[in-house]
């Protein structure tokens, strides 16, 4: 059973948000902050990067330059960032991935989140959904699940790779459903759903803005999203939770870190900016668009929340199927 609490479904309260707007930190930065976003342009890491480095640049009174690194699932530029020990001029957009799933997968990651890296806040988690091609005769997850038990045999399933939100997912849903699959793992996310349109593979979990087109376009049929609550872009959508999976929950969530070593009014002064920038209605539209409000948290809640990702997942992965490579 997957864990109950979700930050899925808890955007960012009101008061919270007044407090953390409240306040002048002492600290300035003196040049230009690099914000370093550790996967392609394009992506949802990218958008919230270039949404916020705006606004939270006019509020610190320097520019935010964001640089993309990828590589290794997002470990390259998180190892960048977590380098840059007591550089108060970087800040990394942090992702399920590279900061809660390499940790206990990758024996030689070259970082550890929970003490090479600070965190500023929770940004923005958003729900999955499962789905099928049109052409499937399967209208909800328990017929999905009924019929690929009874083929009786190891059910292959594509991802965008290793680590990334939808192999956990797609990996808890096998785990809870209880039946033998295995990943096969793609670049990227596009290829993959491309393949379950073809009939390649039987389903996927996959982010909601990406299928949602699809879905629209009468390619994919939703049969669930993987948060607690519905998700408002898919109303008519049940969660697998509602489905007979009881507390399935499960997602990428994204959030702004520092290196280790920063002064703590340097924290404080990116929490306030970050925050302040949440909450700016067109970046609340912007983000509400990709799935699901944005959140907010401070830093110790963010951190809580990378401990407790990384312990939920470490059980995932251990009894996780083999990887087929492709």
């Amino acid at each position: 059973m997957i864990g109950r609490r979700s930050f899925l479904a808890v955007p960012l309260a009101a008061p919270a948000l007044a407090q953390a707007q409240s306040g002048t930190p002492s600290w300035v930065p003196q040049r230009p902050i690099r914000m370093i976003v550790p996967f392609a342009p394009a992506g949802i890491l990218d958008q919230l990067a270039r949404l916020l480095a705006e606004p939270m640049g006019q509020r610190l009174g320097q520019p935010i330059i964001v640089e993309n690194r990828p590589g290794a699932g997002g470990n390259v530029g998180t190892a960048m960032a977590a380098r840059a020990r007591g550089d108060a001029h970087v800040i990394l957009v942090g992702s399920t991935g590279p900061l809660a799933v390499s940790p206990i997968t990758e024996a030689q990651l070259g970082y550890d989140p929970l003490t090479d890296l600070i965190p500023i806040t929770l940004l923005n988690a958003t729900p999955l959904v499962l789905v099928v091609r049109q052409a499937s005769p399967h209208r909800d997850a328990a017929g999905l699940v009924t019929a690929l038990k009874r083929e009786g045999r190891e059910v292959l399933y594509p991802t965008p790779g290793v680590g990334s939100p939808q192999l956990l997912a797609q990996e808890a849903f096998r785990q809870a459903a209880g039946f033998p699959a295995a990943p096969v793992h793609y670049q990227g996310s596009a290829p993959a759903v491309l393949a379950v349109i073809a009939g390649e593979f039987p389903f996927t979990i996959e982010n909601l803005v990406l299928v949602a087109p699809h879905v629209q376009a009468g390619s994919l049929r939703a049969l669930g999203v993987t948060s607690l609550t519905r998700a408002p872009l898919m109303p008519d959508v049940p969660t697998l939770a509602e489905q007979g999976f009881a507390g399935f929950s499960a997602g990428g969530w994204y959030g702004l870190l520092t290196p280790a070593g920063v002064p703590e009014e340097a924290i404080r002064a990116y929490h306030l900016a970050a925050t302040a920038a949440l909450a700016e209605p067109m970046v609340t539209r912007r983000i509400s668009e990709m799935g699901a409000p944005p959140i907010g948290s401070s830093p110790l809640e963010f951190r809580a929340h990378i401990q407790a990702e990384m312990e939920r997942w470490r059980g995932v992965m251990a009894r996780a199927a083999a990887p087929v490579a492709r």
